[in-house]
């Protein structure tokens, strides 16, 4: 069970040492179990939690290891099924009662029965540690080598994860391409999104696009429109983003007149997306005047869309912060829009790379293009009739701002100046993302980067995004013997 949470691991030890039990344990199976000797707790880090075990399962004594977890699929979740140091294990212990099958599998490939400890604690214990257990969820964070990866060499590891966040860069920039391949030939048949019964994939496929179909600024907009609002969504609302701003393009907005942007594309935004209450069910009469506003800059914007609505269901509200919460992100999404249409910021950031040669002064100027501070109705609400604490500053920060800076503006860059051919420009974006360091990390960077021990390393973009190709691609799918890591310590 090594690893960090909530449940009293010492206590839970205790009570398997002092074999503190009512009734007679059972596996899973039904099959009964009598502990003869509960074994010696192991002090190290890597390897089951306790050694030297006699346990008599059914008829037959055993003598070896016993392993510990919160859940069953921790079994496998750890790498304990890859792990050669548990290959000894005769008892596989679970604290959760929620396991779907009565054993687990070694490396060696032996069946190894497990035992529900949950179902003989004390009614209070149990109560406290089911609930410590509901907090935490099988969604947490979890990498199979979690015991082992500090056996591997710190060069090795870095090297690894480089080549996957150059991987991941690649990645980006080749979908940014395809999506501008899409965006040329949705123009050229001049049908709107979401596509229905069109289907355009061997149509490009056939097709040798030249430099000059590339030369349309919308196409960029677009682009840069979709991925910021993408990003805007977080992991729980970037799909009905990137769906809105795919259902509300760039030309749309370019009809609003620019005296009133703001004000016209956030109505436009909010009645779109289906977030707008009714003002009869409002008591806050600054909300009703916003509100009021709202539907005025609507009437005057309806009539130029005729594209799909949304409706507050397709949201997602739960566990965000107040400052994550789609009604502030669309707000600076509006104002990013006023930046993109009005006041050239595609341009300007293309302009930056080519004119600004101090990377310093470079990487100041994209934060100050990207940051949006806080204002108006939304700097003190955080949904309608929902007033926050204190005032957001910021609704992009700095944070957001090198998020964006590294997965949008630095691959669309790379796609841009190799189109146009302007090599050394496309190089200087690449080694500005390899040398790159972001202000700030998440969580899921922090807990790998603590788990290979190279948290010295997680705020260089390469490494940041090279440790959250690593989770998602090898860790979730348990893809451990195609991981340089992995193969390291569950092969050699």
């Amino acid at each position: 069970m090594k690893i960090k949470s909530r449940i009293p691991e010492q206590l839970i030890y205790k009570i398997w040492e002092e074999k503190q039990f009512n009734e007679v344990l059972k596996t899973s199976d039904g099959t009964e179990i009598e502990i003869i000797d509960p074994g010696s707790r192991n002090h190290d880090k890597a390897g089951p939690d306790f050694h030297n075990a006699r346990i008599r399962i059914g008829n037959i004594t055993f003598t070896g290891d016993v392993e510990i977890d919160t859940f069953h699929s921790d079994w496998r979740a750890h790498g304990h099924h890859l792990n050669q140091r548990y290959n000894k294990t005769i008892l596989h212990i679970t604290i959760a009662d929620n396991q779907s099958s009565g054993y687990v599998i070694t490396q060696s490939g032996r069946h190894v029965p497990t035992l529900n400890l949950s179902k003989y604690l004390s009614q209070p214990l149990r109560d406290t540690i089911l609930a410590e257990i509901s907090k935490i969820g099988e969604d947490e964070i979890k990498m199979p080598c979690s015991e082992v990866a500090d056996e591997v060499p710190a060069e090795l590891k870095l090297k690894f994860i480089k080549e996957l966040g150059l991987l991941r860069y690649k990645k980006k920039c080749d979908r940014f391409l395809a999506r501008l391949k899409e965006l040329i030939v949705l123009q050229e048949v001049m049908i709107s999104e979401p596509k229905i019964n069109h289907d355009f994939h061997k149509q490009i496929e056939d097709r040798t696009f030249a430099t000059t179909d590339f030369e349309n600024a919308e196409i960029w907009q677009q682009l840069l429109y979709e991925e910021i609002f993408e990003a805007l969504g977080y992991s729980k609302n970037k799909d009905i983003m990137m769906k809105l701003s795919h259902a509300v393009d760039i030309n749309f907005f370019r009809k609003i007149p620019k005296e009133n942007f703001v004000a016209q594309a956030e109505s436009a935004l909010f009645f779109i997306s289906g977030l707008v209450p009714e003002i009869s069910k409002l008591e806050d009469e600054e909300t009703s005047e916003y509100i009021r506003n709202l539907y005025e800059n609507w009437e005057q914007l309806k009539s130029n869309y005729d594209g799909i609505y949304f409706n507050k269901s397709q949201w997602h509200f739960f566990k965000l912060r107040p400052q994550n919460f789609p009604t502030v992100r669309l707000a600076a999404g509006a104002r990013l829009l006023d930046r993109l249409l009005n006041k050239n910021l595609f341009s300007r950031i293309v302009s930056a790379f080519s004119g600004i040669q101090n990377n310093y002064k470079l990487i100041s100027k994209l934060r100050d293009l990207l940051i949006v501070q806080g204002e108006g109705y939304w700097a003190k609400h955080y949904n309608f009739n929902k007033e926050v604490r204190s005032d957001i500053k910021y609704f992009i920060g700095l944070g957001r701002a090198d998020e964006t800076i590294v997965n949008i503006i630095f691959p669309i860059l790379t796609v841009y100046f190799d189109i146009f051919e302007k090599r050394k420009l496309a190089e200087r974006v690449l080694a500005l993302y390899i040398q790159f360091t972001q202000k700030e990390s998440n969580h899921l960077v922090d807990e790998v980067s603590e788990v290979l021990n190279i948290t010295d390393k997680k705020l260089r973009s390469v490494y940041y995004q090279g440790m959250i190709e690593l989770f998602r691609n090898f860790c979730i799918k348990q893809q451990c013997l195609e991981c340089e890591i992995g193969k390291k310590v569950f092969v050699s």
